[in-house]
């Protein structure tokens, strides 16, 4: 897979409008989640292996346009990189600051059903084991991916919501460090 094009801007509005385009179901925070939750368990895709799970997840026949593509693939490859990089520069794949309060929150709650859904079917339980810690981090993300809120712009919820943000951003990496701790301690590989 080729170095990441300077293109990919990792903007939600870019990805939504892409999915609007390609009359794609789901949206970029629960794709955005489902990959980081596969790649927590261990999972790594190349190109082709992610695209096809992208139009499958989409529910799309194709996608054609190779830029796109290439936005997509770039999606993936910054996803691993942040993931992997231990220092914390991993970002939920959500919407601006400005965008209406309750649609951030939905798009929160679509990120940790994402996570959720791309860990379950990407973890071994032959071989991997949740521990205490893992497992509350899990039925907090659950409870999370439920999150509603009326579309109340005040400074209360707006802080609350900040803070589940940082929450989910915290344990999706403290997940993807107990399943990938080799990748954490190295410069992560490149994708084929």
């Amino acid at each position: 897979m080729p170095d990441m094009p300077e293109s990919v801007t990792y903007c939600f509005d870019d990805f939504a409008d892409m999915f609007v385009e390609l009359r794609a179901f789901g949206t970029p925070a629960e794709l955005h989640g489902l990959m980081c939750g596969q790649l927590a368990a261990g999972v790594r895709f190349d190109a082709d292996a992610w695209l096809a799970m992208v139009v499958a997840h989409l529910d799309v026949q194709e996608i054609e346009d190779d830029d796109d593509k290439a936005e997509l693939v770039g999606l993936y490859e910054l996803a691993l990189s942040q993931l992997s990089d231990g220092g914390f520069t991993f970002a939920l794949l959500l919407p601006e600051d400005d965008t209406e309060l309750a649609a951030r929150a939905e798009s929160l709650g679509s990120w940790c059903s994402g996570f959720l859904g791309g860990f379950g079917l990407a973890f071994d339980r032959k071989t991997q084991k949740l521990t205490a810690d893992i497992t509350e981090t899990m039925d907090d993300l659950s409870q999370i991916a439920l999150i509603s809120l009326e579309d109340e712009d005040d400074a209360e919820a707006e802080q609350g919501l900040m803070e589940l943000v940082e929450y989910v951003r915290m344990a999706a990496l403290m997940v993807f460090s107990e399943f990938n701790q080799a990748a954490v301690d190295q410069t992560p590989p490149a994708v084929h």
